[in-house]
Protein backbone atom coordinates (compact mmCIF):
# COMPACT_ATOMS: atom_id res chain seq x y z
CA UNK A 1 0.00 0.00 0.00
CA UNK A 2 1.75 3.42 -0.76
CA UNK A 3 2.46 5.89 2.17
CA UNK A 4 -0.61 8.41 0.36
CA UNK A 5 -3.12 6.14 0.56
CA UNK A 6 -2.38 4.37 4.46
CA UNK A 7 -4.43 4.85 6.93
CA UNK A 8 -3.98 6.26 10.33
CA UNK A 9 -1.76 3.89 12.91
CA UNK A 10 -3.83 2.13 15.30
CA UNK A 11 -3.67 -1.09 16.94
CA UNK A 12 -5.44 -3.97 15.01
CA UNK A 13 -7.38 -4.52 18.91
CA UNK A 14 -8.29 -1.52 18.56
CA UNK A 15 -10.53 -1.38 15.36
CA UNK A 16 -10.19 -4.85 13.75
CA UNK A 17 -8.35 -6.37 10.68
CA UNK A 18 -11.57 -5.97 8.51
CA UNK A 19 -12.12 -2.21 9.84
CA UNK A 20 -8.78 -1.84 8.61
CA UNK A 21 -9.57 -3.11 5.38
CA UNK A 22 -12.55 -1.37 4.89
CA UNK A 23 -11.24 1.88 5.32
CA UNK A 24 -8.50 1.51 2.95
CA UNK A 25 -11.48 0.05 0.13
CA UNK A 26 -12.75 3.72 0.73
CA UNK A 27 -9.63 5.54 0.08
CA UNK A 28 -9.27 3.48 -3.20
CA UNK A 29 -13.11 4.22 -4.03
CA UNK A 30 -12.46 8.15 -3.62
CA UNK A 31 -14.37 8.58 -0.25
CA UNK A 32 -11.79 8.81 2.62
CA UNK A 33 -14.85 10.58 4.56
CA UNK A 34 -16.67 7.57 4.90
CA UNK A 35 -14.03 6.59 7.46
CA UNK A 36 -15.65 7.08 10.97
CA UNK A 37 -13.92 9.38 13.32
CA UNK A 38 -11.75 10.81 10.28
CA UNK A 39 -9.75 13.25 11.54
CA UNK A 40 -6.96 15.86 9.64
CA UNK A 41 -4.15 15.09 12.45
CA UNK A 42 -4.76 11.41 12.64
CA UNK A 43 -5.39 10.71 8.61
CA UNK A 44 -4.99 13.63 6.22
CA UNK A 45 -1.84 15.49 7.19
CA UNK A 46 -0.27 12.16 8.39
CA UNK A 47 -0.23 10.56 4.95
CA UNK A 48 1.22 14.20 3.98
CA UNK A 49 4.36 14.00 5.45
CA UNK A 50 6.42 12.96 2.71
CA UNK A 51 4.86 15.59 1.10
CA UNK A 52 5.42 17.87 3.48
CA UNK A 53 9.03 17.40 4.02
CA UNK A 54 9.69 17.92 0.44
CA UNK A 55 7.92 21.38 0.55
CA UNK A 56 9.76 21.93 4.46
CA UNK A 57 13.62 21.67 2.93
CA UNK A 58 12.37 23.40 -0.69
CA UNK A 59 10.92 26.44 1.09
CA UNK A 60 14.21 26.90 3.04
CA UNK A 61 16.23 26.99 0.08
CA UNK A 62 14.31 29.90 -0.79
CA UNK A 63 16.52 32.32 1.36
CA UNK A 64 19.37 30.99 -1.13
CA UNK A 65 20.86 33.45 -4.04
CA UNK A 66 22.30 31.95 -6.61
CA UNK A 67 22.41 34.66 -9.15
CA UNK A 68 24.27 37.32 -6.76
CA UNK A 69 26.18 35.43 -4.37
CA UNK A 70 29.63 33.70 -4.48
CA UNK A 71 29.26 29.13 -4.65
CA UNK A 72 30.88 29.67 -1.36
CA UNK A 73 28.31 31.75 0.26
CA UNK A 74 25.28 29.64 -1.30
CA UNK A 75 27.24 26.93 0.11
CA UNK A 76 26.93 28.42 3.50
CA UNK A 77 23.95 29.59 3.19
CA UNK A 78 22.63 25.79 2.57
CA UNK A 79 24.31 24.36 5.51
CA UNK A 80 22.70 27.27 7.88
CA UNK A 81 18.97 26.18 6.07
CA UNK A 82 19.36 22.21 6.49
CA UNK A 83 20.59 23.17 9.88
CA UNK A 84 18.05 25.37 11.21
CA UNK A 85 15.17 23.46 9.52
CA UNK A 86 16.91 20.45 11.92
CA UNK A 87 16.46 22.10 14.75
CA UNK A 88 12.92 23.07 13.72
CA UNK A 89 11.80 19.25 13.71
CA UNK A 90 13.70 18.33 16.61
CA UNK A 91 11.97 21.19 18.72
CA UNK A 92 8.58 19.85 17.48
CA UNK A 93 9.14 16.26 18.35
CA UNK A 94 10.48 16.96 21.68
CA UNK A 95 7.44 19.39 22.44
CA UNK A 96 5.30 16.36 21.49
CA UNK A 97 7.27 13.95 23.51
CA UNK A 98 9.11 12.31 20.18
CA UNK A 99 12.74 11.05 19.34
CA UNK A 100 13.81 13.98 18.06
CA UNK A 101 14.07 13.05 14.11
CA UNK A 102 10.67 10.94 14.67
CA UNK A 103 8.36 10.35 11.69
CA UNK A 104 5.14 12.43 13.31
CA UNK A 105 2.16 10.16 14.12
CA UNK A 106 -0.59 13.16 15.17
CA UNK A 107 0.65 16.16 12.90
CA UNK A 108 -1.81 18.92 14.64
CA UNK A 109 -1.13 23.26 14.74
CA UNK A 110 2.86 23.16 16.55
CA UNK A 111 3.89 20.46 13.07
CA UNK A 112 1.81 22.46 10.65
CA UNK A 113 3.15 25.94 12.45
CA UNK A 114 6.99 24.91 12.44
CA UNK A 115 6.05 23.96 8.65
CA UNK A 116 5.29 27.40 7.91
CA UNK A 117 7.37 29.35 9.82
CA UNK A 118 10.72 27.17 9.14
CA UNK A 119 11.34 27.76 6.02
CA UNK A 120 10.93 31.54 6.46
CA UNK A 121 13.54 31.36 9.26
CA UNK A 122 16.88 31.31 6.85
CA UNK A 123 15.76 34.04 4.76
CA UNK A 124 15.27 35.97 8.55
CA UNK A 125 18.45 35.21 9.38
CA UNK A 126 20.11 36.23 6.09
CA UNK A 127 17.75 39.61 6.30
CA UNK A 128 15.94 38.48 3.10
CA UNK A 129 12.25 39.75 4.48
CA UNK A 130 10.77 39.68 1.18
CA UNK A 131 11.81 35.80 0.68
CA UNK A 132 10.96 35.23 4.28
CA UNK A 133 7.10 36.79 3.66
CA UNK A 134 6.98 34.42 0.49
CA UNK A 135 8.11 31.62 2.09
CA UNK A 136 5.64 32.00 4.45
CA UNK A 137 2.20 32.68 1.60
CA UNK A 138 3.71 29.80 -0.40
CA UNK A 139 3.51 27.18 2.59
CA UNK A 140 -0.33 28.27 3.55
CA UNK A 141 -1.09 27.93 -0.30
CA UNK A 142 1.03 24.26 -0.31
CA UNK A 143 -0.97 23.29 3.25
CA UNK A 144 -4.41 24.46 1.66
CA UNK A 145 -3.77 22.26 -1.29
CA UNK A 146 -2.42 19.18 0.14
CA UNK A 147 -5.24 19.25 2.39
CA UNK A 148 -7.46 19.29 -0.32
CA UNK A 149 -5.91 16.35 -2.52
CA UNK A 150 -5.10 14.15 0.70
CA UNK A 151 -8.54 14.84 2.24
CA UNK A 152 -9.90 14.00 -0.54
CA UNK A 153 -7.76 11.22 -2.17
CA UNK A 154 -7.58 12.45 -5.03
CA UNK A 155 -4.90 10.57 -6.82
CA UNK A 156 -6.83 7.33 -5.49
CA UNK A 157 -9.87 9.43 -7.41
CA UNK A 158 -8.24 10.24 -10.48
CA UNK A 159 -6.76 5.88 -10.77
CA UNK A 160 -10.52 4.92 -10.23
CA UNK A 161 -12.25 7.55 -12.73
CA UNK A 162 -9.89 6.27 -15.42
CA UNK A 163 -10.36 2.90 -14.75
CA UNK A 164 -15.06 3.83 -15.15
CA UNK A 165 -13.81 5.95 -18.13
CA UNK A 166 -12.09 3.19 -19.99
CA UNK A 167 -15.33 0.78 -19.11
CA UNK A 168 -17.80 3.73 -20.69
CA UNK A 169 -15.22 4.26 -23.97
CA UNK A 170 -17.43 2.60 -26.08
CA UNK A 171 -20.64 4.54 -25.09
CA UNK A 172 -18.34 7.99 -25.13
CA UNK A 173 -17.11 6.89 -28.54
CA UNK A 174 -20.50 6.87 -29.48
CA UNK A 175 -21.36 10.34 -27.91
CA UNK A 176 -18.51 12.28 -29.70
CA UNK A 177 -19.42 10.49 -33.53
CA UNK A 178 -22.80 12.09 -32.80
CA UNK A 179 -21.68 15.77 -31.32
CA UNK A 180 -18.46 16.25 -33.24
CA UNK A 181 -19.67 17.33 -36.43
CA UNK A 182 -21.99 20.24 -34.67
CA UNK A 183 -18.85 21.06 -32.74
CA UNK A 184 -16.19 21.19 -35.56
CA UNK A 185 -18.95 22.91 -37.42
CA UNK A 186 -19.37 26.01 -34.52
CA UNK A 187 -16.05 25.93 -33.48
CA UNK A 188 -14.06 25.97 -36.81
CA UNK A 189 -16.11 29.14 -37.72
CA UNK A 190 -14.43 30.49 -34.30
CA UNK A 191 -11.12 29.11 -35.19
CA UNK A 192 -10.99 31.33 -38.56
CA UNK A 193 -11.96 34.75 -37.07
CA UNK A 194 -10.09 36.99 -36.52
CA UNK A 195 -11.51 38.69 -33.07
CA UNK A 196 -10.77 35.25 -31.49
CA UNK A 197 -7.35 35.26 -32.16
CA UNK A 198 -7.31 39.31 -31.15
CA UNK A 199 -8.05 38.09 -28.01
CA UNK A 200 -6.58 34.33 -27.04
CA UNK A 201 -4.10 35.09 -29.08
CA UNK A 202 -2.85 37.49 -27.25
CA UNK A 203 -3.75 36.54 -23.94
CA UNK A 204 -0.72 35.18 -21.94
CA UNK A 205 0.00 34.52 -18.24
CA UNK A 206 -2.63 34.45 -15.41
CA UNK A 207 -5.15 36.05 -17.75
CA UNK A 208 -4.87 33.23 -19.86
CA UNK A 209 -5.06 30.82 -16.93
CA UNK A 210 -8.13 32.49 -15.67
CA UNK A 211 -10.07 32.57 -18.96
CA UNK A 212 -9.58 28.67 -19.19
CA UNK A 213 -10.15 28.11 -15.60
CA UNK A 214 -13.59 30.02 -16.30
CA UNK A 215 -14.59 27.36 -18.68
CA UNK A 216 -14.02 24.47 -16.06
CA UNK A 217 -15.57 25.76 -13.34
CA UNK A 218 -18.91 26.25 -16.00
CA UNK A 219 -18.06 22.67 -16.89
CA UNK A 220 -18.24 21.63 -13.33
CA UNK A 221 -21.39 23.66 -12.22
CA UNK A 222 -23.10 21.30 -14.83
CA UNK A 223 -21.89 18.38 -13.79
CA UNK A 224 -22.85 19.27 -9.85
CA UNK A 225 -26.25 19.86 -11.45
CA UNK A 226 -26.40 16.17 -12.17
CA UNK A 227 -25.28 14.98 -8.54
CA UNK A 228 -28.83 15.35 -7.20
CA UNK A 229 -30.29 13.07 -9.35
CA UNK A 230 -28.02 10.50 -8.94
CA UNK A 231 -27.92 10.53 -5.91
CA UNK A 232 -32.00 10.40 -5.19
CA UNK A 233 -32.66 6.65 -3.69
CA UNK A 234 -28.94 5.59 -3.50
CA UNK A 235 -28.57 5.96 0.13
CA UNK A 236 -32.23 4.39 1.10
CA UNK A 237 -32.33 0.66 1.98
CA UNK A 238 -35.73 -1.60 2.80
CA UNK A 239 -33.71 -4.36 4.25
CA UNK A 240 -30.55 -5.82 5.50
CA UNK A 241 -30.64 -7.82 2.63
CA UNK A 242 -29.94 -5.51 -0.05
CA UNK A 243 -27.41 -4.40 2.05
CA UNK A 244 -25.82 -7.79 1.77
CA UNK A 245 -26.50 -7.87 -2.28
CA UNK A 246 -24.50 -4.79 -2.40
CA UNK A 247 -21.36 -5.67 -0.13
CA UNK A 248 -20.48 -8.34 -2.47
CA UNK A 249 -16.47 -8.21 -3.39
CA UNK A 250 -15.79 -5.88 -1.36
CA UNK A 251 -14.53 -6.03 1.72
CA UNK A 252 -17.47 -5.81 4.07
CA UNK A 253 -18.44 -8.75 2.54
CA UNK A 254 -19.69 -11.48 5.34
CA UNK A 255 -19.59 -8.72 7.88
CA UNK A 256 -21.86 -9.37 11.29
CA UNK A 257 -24.57 -6.97 10.69
CA UNK A 258 -28.18 -7.94 10.92
CA UNK A 259 -29.32 -10.40 8.06
CA UNK A 260 -33.27 -8.94 7.98
CA UNK A 261 -34.88 -5.75 9.49
CA UNK A 262 -34.88 -2.21 8.23
CA UNK A 263 -31.82 -0.18 7.94
CA UNK A 264 -31.35 2.94 9.96
CA UNK A 265 -28.19 4.44 7.85
CA UNK A 266 -26.72 7.70 9.88
CA UNK A 267 -27.43 10.86 7.19
CA UNK A 268 -24.01 11.83 4.92
CA UNK A 269 -22.58 14.91 6.29
CA UNK A 270 -21.86 17.84 4.04
CA UNK A 271 -18.26 16.56 3.66
CA UNK A 272 -19.45 12.89 2.63
CA UNK A 273 -22.17 14.54 0.66
CA UNK A 274 -18.87 16.44 -1.09
CA UNK A 275 -17.19 13.47 -1.75
CA UNK A 276 -19.47 11.32 -3.00
CA UNK A 277 -20.06 14.75 -5.51
CA UNK A 278 -16.76 14.33 -6.79
CA UNK A 279 -16.56 10.85 -7.52
CA UNK A 280 -19.20 11.76 -10.25
CA UNK A 281 -17.46 14.49 -11.10
CA UNK A 282 -13.92 13.52 -11.56
CA UNK A 283 -15.77 10.28 -13.65
CA UNK A 284 -17.20 12.48 -16.08
CA UNK A 285 -14.64 15.00 -16.23
CA UNK A 286 -11.73 12.67 -17.42
CA UNK A 287 -13.77 12.04 -20.36
CA UNK A 288 -15.00 15.65 -20.96
CA UNK A 289 -10.98 16.55 -20.66
CA UNK A 290 -10.15 13.78 -23.40
CA UNK A 291 -12.52 15.60 -25.67
CA UNK A 292 -11.14 19.01 -25.10
CA UNK A 293 -7.76 17.57 -25.51
CA UNK A 294 -8.97 16.05 -28.80
CA UNK A 295 -10.47 19.14 -30.20
CA UNK A 296 -7.06 21.17 -28.95
CA UNK A 297 -4.61 19.12 -31.00
CA UNK A 298 -7.33 19.26 -33.93
CA UNK A 299 -7.26 22.97 -34.18
CA UNK A 300 -3.21 22.79 -33.10
CA UNK A 301 -2.75 21.08 -36.14
CA UNK A 302 -5.02 22.75 -38.62
CA UNK A 303 -3.93 25.92 -37.93
CA UNK A 304 -0.30 24.62 -38.96
CA UNK A 305 -1.26 23.57 -42.18
CA UNK A 306 -3.59 26.80 -42.52
CA UNK A 307 -2.72 29.38 -41.27
CA UNK A 308 0.34 31.08 -42.40
CA UNK A 309 2.70 33.39 -40.06
CA UNK A 310 1.40 36.62 -41.67
CA UNK A 311 -2.03 36.08 -41.44
CA UNK A 312 -1.49 35.11 -37.18
CA UNK A 313 0.25 38.53 -37.40
CA UNK A 314 -2.83 40.24 -39.07
CA UNK A 315 -5.55 38.51 -36.94
CA UNK A 316 -3.72 39.19 -33.83
CA UNK A 317 -2.71 42.79 -34.51
CA UNK A 318 0.93 41.79 -33.01
CA UNK A 319 3.84 43.42 -34.38
CA UNK A 320 5.55 39.69 -34.38
CA UNK A 321 4.75 36.34 -33.36
CA UNK A 322 6.87 33.85 -31.77
CA UNK A 323 7.65 30.92 -34.33
CA UNK A 324 8.39 27.42 -32.52
CA UNK A 325 8.46 25.40 -35.43
CA UNK A 326 8.79 25.32 -38.89
CA UNK A 327 8.48 23.10 -41.25
CA UNK A 328 8.44 23.84 -45.41
CA UNK A 329 5.75 21.61 -47.70
CA UNK A 330 5.23 22.16 -51.63
CA UNK A 331 7.23 25.68 -51.11
CA UNK A 332 4.99 26.79 -48.04
CA UNK A 333 5.97 27.48 -45.15
CA UNK A 334 4.53 25.92 -42.25
CA UNK A 335 4.33 27.34 -38.90
CA UNK A 336 3.78 26.59 -35.25
CA UNK A 337 2.96 30.24 -33.40
CA UNK A 338 2.65 30.73 -29.30
CA UNK A 339 -0.90 32.66 -30.73
CA UNK A 340 -1.68 29.40 -32.53
CA UNK A 341 -1.61 26.98 -29.52
CA UNK A 342 -3.04 29.59 -27.37
CA UNK A 343 -6.14 29.51 -29.34
CA UNK A 344 -5.95 26.06 -29.70
CA UNK A 345 -6.40 25.65 -25.91
CA UNK A 346 -8.41 28.34 -26.01
CA UNK A 347 -11.37 26.70 -28.09
CA UNK A 348 -10.29 23.08 -26.42
CA UNK A 349 -11.64 24.32 -23.44
CA UNK A 350 -14.90 26.37 -24.32
CA UNK A 351 -15.56 23.17 -26.46
CA UNK A 352 -15.00 21.28 -23.15
CA UNK A 353 -17.39 23.42 -21.73
CA UNK A 354 -19.91 22.82 -24.70
CA UNK A 355 -19.68 19.08 -24.76
CA UNK A 356 -20.35 19.36 -21.01
CA UNK A 357 -23.67 20.78 -21.89
CA UNK A 358 -24.16 18.00 -24.60
CA UNK A 359 -23.59 15.36 -21.79
CA UNK A 360 -26.13 17.01 -19.38
CA UNK A 361 -28.38 16.87 -22.30
CA UNK A 362 -28.67 14.21 -24.35
CA UNK A 363 -30.76 11.71 -23.27
CA UNK A 364 -29.10 8.58 -24.11
CA UNK A 365 -25.71 9.03 -22.54
CA UNK A 366 -27.26 10.38 -18.88
CA UNK A 367 -29.17 7.61 -18.50
CA UNK A 368 -26.12 5.03 -19.16
CA UNK A 369 -23.73 7.08 -16.75
CA UNK A 370 -26.23 7.04 -14.39
CA UNK A 371 -26.41 3.31 -14.92
CA UNK A 372 -22.44 2.66 -14.76
CA UNK A 373 -21.61 5.00 -12.07
CA UNK A 374 -24.72 4.89 -9.57
CA UNK A 375 -24.27 1.22 -8.64
CA UNK A 376 -20.51 2.13 -7.68
CA UNK A 377 -21.77 4.74 -5.30
CA UNK A 378 -24.94 2.58 -3.75
CA UNK A 379 -21.88 -0.08 -2.99
CA UNK A 380 -19.89 2.67 -0.93
CA UNK A 381 -22.92 3.70 0.39
CA UNK A 382 -23.95 0.17 1.59
CA UNK A 383 -20.49 -0.62 2.56
CA UNK A 384 -20.64 2.70 4.93
CA UNK A 385 -23.58 0.99 6.38
CA UNK A 386 -22.13 -2.09 7.27
CA UNK A 387 -19.47 -0.64 8.32
CA UNK A 388 -20.64 1.59 10.70
CA UNK A 389 -23.27 -0.39 12.18
CA UNK A 390 -20.20 -2.93 13.02
CA UNK A 391 -17.94 0.11 14.40
CA UNK A 392 -20.48 1.37 16.79
CA UNK A 393 -22.85 -1.90 17.76
CA UNK A 394 -20.52 -4.80 17.64
CA UNK A 395 -16.98 -3.28 17.93
CA UNK A 396 -13.78 -4.83 16.58
CA UNK A 397 -13.80 -7.84 15.10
Amino acid sequence: MNKLFTIRPRSLPEVGERVIDIERWFVRRGVPHFIDDYAATTDIWTRSVPMLVVAYVAGGFNALNLYDWTWQRNVLAGIVVVAVLCIGWMVTNRARGRRPFAKPDVVGAPELAAFIIGPALPSALFTQWGDAVQAVVEGLALLVAIYLLTSYAVLALLLWAVRRSAAQLASLAGLVVRALPLLLLFTTFLFINAEVWQVAGTLTGVPYLATLTIFFLLGSVFVLSRVPGIMRGLGTFTDWGEVHTALLSTPAEGLDTPRTGPVHAAPLTARQKLNVGLVTVFSQSLQITFVALLLTMFFALFGFLAVPEATTQGWTGLDSVNVIATWQISGRDLVVTEPLLRVAGFLGAFTGMYFTVVLSTDATYRDEFAEDVAPQIRQALAVRVAYLHHRVGTGPQ
